[in-house]
């Protein structure tokens, strides 16, 4: 059986939009307590008061004094756009491990500007230019993939080293695309930069969504 502080934590934290609100200091306590009462008293098991909520949300307010925020701000620094892109994943197995690194020593694979590779615990993806998709697919031979997507472009955000270590920065990046509705096919990180690659009929939308970071920081210099 939970406390109530400790239910009331629970589902607020459940909610982006209720989380930002609160620290944001725009959300009336008294009336979503009153909204998430019937929640609190079937995860504590018994009555619980609005006054109670409310008491739980105020303790929890002080306490997010000393948090940073849920959202950090996000500069981007550079932003760049990669077009003619193709996706293709094969599942890790031994066979597909070694006939990978052959196609790192392929110069008609890796010699273009874009080739990246994600290993995962069961798949392998690789993410590079689209014409080079017959060349993969050679390399891998008989091996077959199991799954292509083509049409996709990659945007790149470059950022300052220190957000390695800001708490939900990776968020705030994927954040300004949720916004949008914006279907994230894969994502690629380094030390500071993401790439986010997104379908053709995406990158329009993709773009502004992203490249309103980098304008803030314009207009803040």
């Amino acid at each position: 059986m939970l406390k109530i502080s400790d239910a009331v934590r629970d589902i607020l934290f459940s909610s982006e939009i209720a989380m930002s609100a609160f620290e944001d200091g725009v959300l009336n306590l008294s009336a979503y307590a009153k909204t998430i009462r019937k929640e609190a008293e079937r995860r504590t098991k018994k009555p619980v008061k609005t006054g109670s909520i409310v008491v739980a949300l105020s303790r929890i307010r002080r306490e997010s004094g000393k948090r940073q925020p849920l959202v950090p701000d996000a500069e981007v620094e550079d932003l760049s756009v990669k077009s003619g892109l193709a996706e293709i994943s094969f599942d890790r197995t031994r066979a597909h491990l070694a006939r990978l690194r052959n196609l790192y020593r392929d110069p008609a694979v890796n010699a273009g500007d874009f080739f990246m590779v994600t290993q995962g615990t069961g798949e392998i993806t690789i993410v590079a230019l689209t014409n080079t998709l017959s060349d993969i697919t050679t390399a891998m031979r008989p091996l077959k993939p199991k799954a292509v997507i083509k049409d996709l472009v990659g945007l790149t955000v470059r950022f300052k080293q220190d957000y390695i270590s800001v708490p939900n920065i990776i968020f705030a990046f994927v954040r300004q695309l949720a916004l949008r509705r914006i279907n994230i096919v894969e994502i690629v990180s380094t030390y500071t930069e993401l790439t986010f690659i997104v379908s053709q009929h995406d990158l329009h939308n993709a773009f502004l969504a992203l490249n309103e970071l980098r304008a803030s920081k314009m207009r803040a210099d």
